[in-house]
């Protein structure tokens, strides 16, 4: 696209050339660093295309190849300017509309990000705005290697980032972690490991500590698990003194998650009518244009609109939107739940909590829900029970803190 235009603002000419050194003629063009482009062999010659640059060093060319030339076509604002040399008001206007895309070329009009996973688009354009990179800036006033530099000390998870400004666009490429997590404490840090969740053990495995449950044992949150505190008996069978380990195991138990979420016997509920109407818009700035087709009669309508930045070619954005618009006829009204509309909501909760207690982890063992009607009211309730490692680390330190906390109260 942008050679095409590059072609047009330029000029160039459809060429026809006859003679038996008509292949002749196009290999000097390529060893002369000539160009041209669209080949085409009819009976009759050779027909290609030439920019007005090029068009005025083939005279020798033509000579020495001993072939012929004639014009067939004139394509490109130099022409369009000289056909139209008398109409003085559409010269200044093909000036003006290019002398407007020289300026807006000097600004930024598109960000960019690729790469970014963990840090939103949103909060990395909100930390460009305070290093005054933003829309509509003058694109000579950022500095990319700046600008890289600062993202890096900003996210510390990033850890390669490269910017560029390429046409109107900031293009803005990262590299994270893949994994974040906190620094971990040393493995020779005396702990205990702690439930982080009420239960009943199922089975555990202790690698470092004292077990201080055991399988079918009900537990509570914050529940000693494994001890990180060994006593050292002396020959006479007395405690001579305690060593403190970095407690190691994994304990499972039985766990259940209780939900429940209340709905009214009515509700609203909303149909399409079949009516549709299209319309389109332009945004520019805070400055909003929009055309839709007429409609007759009452109703309401949802819209849904589809915003596409212009660009003229390559990565040469202008500030300005094209809405593509929808809208579809719609008509609410209110009424009771259906006893099938109900089991779909209870399906539906009882998915939700299944599925994320299975991205922290959590086997499920049991999905129970049930439907409760209250007069205008009904509600689902549910108990999912399920097997876990609930195995948590608390150090020494932090139980000593807790202790001397307790005392002082």
């Amino acid at each position: 696209m942008i050679e095409r235009l590059g072609r047009w603002a330029q000029g160039y000419l459809g060429l026809k050339i006859q003679g038996y050194g008509a292949e002749r003629f196009l290999n000097l063009l390529k060893s002369g660093g000539l160009g041209y482009w669209g080949v085409r062999q009819k009976k009759d010659g050779y027909y290609f295309f030439m920019g007005l640059k090029d068009f005025y060093k083939i005279r020798p060319l033509l000579r020495k190849a001993q072939v012929s030339m004639r014009i067939v076509s004139r394509t490109g604002m130099p022409f369009v300017l000289y056909r139209n040399r008398k109409r003085k008001a559409l010269a200044a206007a093909i000036l003006s509309f290019f002398v407007y895309l020289y300026g807006m070329s000097l600004f930024i009009w598109n960000i960019s990000f690729e790469g970014n996973w963990h840090y939103s688009r949103e909060t990395l354009l909100d930390y460009l705005e305070t290093q005054d990179v933003r829309y509509g800036m003058v694109k000579f006033g950022i500095s990319c290697d700046e600008l890289e530099e600062g993202i890096r000390s900003a996210f510390p998870e990033v850890t390669w980032v490269s910017a560029r400004v390429s046409g109107t666009r900031l293009l803005v490429k990262i590299k994270e972690n893949e994994v974040l997590y906190a620094v971990p404490k040393a493995e020779n840090e005396p702990c205990e490991l702690i439930a982080g969740n009420s239960g009943t053990i199922t089975r555990m495995i202790v690698r470092q500590g004292k077990a201080a449950v055991a399988p079918g044992d009900q537990v509570i949150e914050g529940q000693p698990l494994i001890l990180g505190q060994l006593s050292i008996m002396n020959d006479s069978g007395e405690v001579a003194r305690t060593a403190y380990v970095h407690a190691d195991g994994d304990v499972y138990a039985r766990t259940q998650y209780r939900y429940e979420e209340t709905f009214s016997q009515y509700h609203t509920v909303t149909a399409k009518t079949g009516k549709t109407r299209r319309g389109v818009g332009l945004t520019a700035g805070p400055y909003r244009l929009r055309f839709l087709m007429p409609h007759f009669g009452d109703g309401a309508w949802n819209y849904v609109t589809e915003l596409t930045q212009i660009k003229l070619f390559g990565d040469f954005y202008l500030p300005f939107y094209v809405e593509d618009i929808v809208g579809e006829g719609v008509v609410s009204y209110e009424r009771p739940y259906r006893q099938e509309e109900k089991e779909e909501e209870a399906r539906k909760l009882q998915e939700y909590y299944q599925k994320n207690l299975m991205e922290k982890g959590v086997q499920i063992i049991e999905n129970n829900v049930k439907i409760q009607e209250d007069g205008v009211l009904w509600k689902v309730e549910g108990i999912v029970t399920g097997e876990e490692q609930i195995g948590r680390e608390r150090y020494i330190a932090e139980l000593e803190e807790t202790k001397e906390t307790d005392e002082r109260d």
